[in-house]
């Protein structure tokens, strides 16, 4: 696990830095989604996400849509693909988007058109080669992470 700013960052992750997103491969030909935790930061506490399975999506485009206490906005698809899966912990418990966004908080599930092993020519970053990306865009927006915990 790397850290910058105290936002943490998987190694066995693919980020796209602009998107604040990040995608896991699961070796059977599909992609988990979620957002970053300075994404998950800036957000504040998550309350509700929208998404449906079927929707196909160009790479940039949303697949998710979140509320949040702060704003409602898209999360979009790093890759071209089609949402395989809707997280069904996180639609019965958005706010576990905010305190475990790597693991538990992953949004969807989507089959790339490219395949998995394609991320690195669609601009993704692995790990280590995200980490500097990152430190230099939060050290530009000054964001700082924090978990939310869950609201009573």
């Amino acid at each position: 696990m790397a850290f910058v700013f105290a936002c943490e960052f998987p190694e066995d992750l693919w980020y796209q830095v602009d998107m604040d997103v990040w995608l896991r491969d699961l070796g059977d030909g599909s992609l988990t989604l979620g957002m970053t935790d300075p994404a998950v930061t800036r957000s504040g506490r998550i309350v509700h996400i929208s998404a449906r399975v079927g929707r196909q999506a160009k790479a940039g485009q949303r697949v998710v849509t979140v509320e949040s206490s702060k704003w409602v906005g898209p999360v979009p698809a790093p890759v071209a693909g089609t949402v395989l899966e809707v997280n069904p912990d996180v639609l019965a418990d958005p706010n576990l988007v905010n305190r475990d966004p790597y693991a538990r908080g992953w949004l969807v599930r989507l089959r790339p058109e490219e395949g998995p092993g394609g991320l690195a020519a669609q601009g993704l970053l692995r790990g280590e080669a995200a980490i500097s990306p990152y430190a230099e865009k939060l050290r530009l927006t000054k964001v700082r992470c924090i978990r939310c915990a869950e609201s009573g």
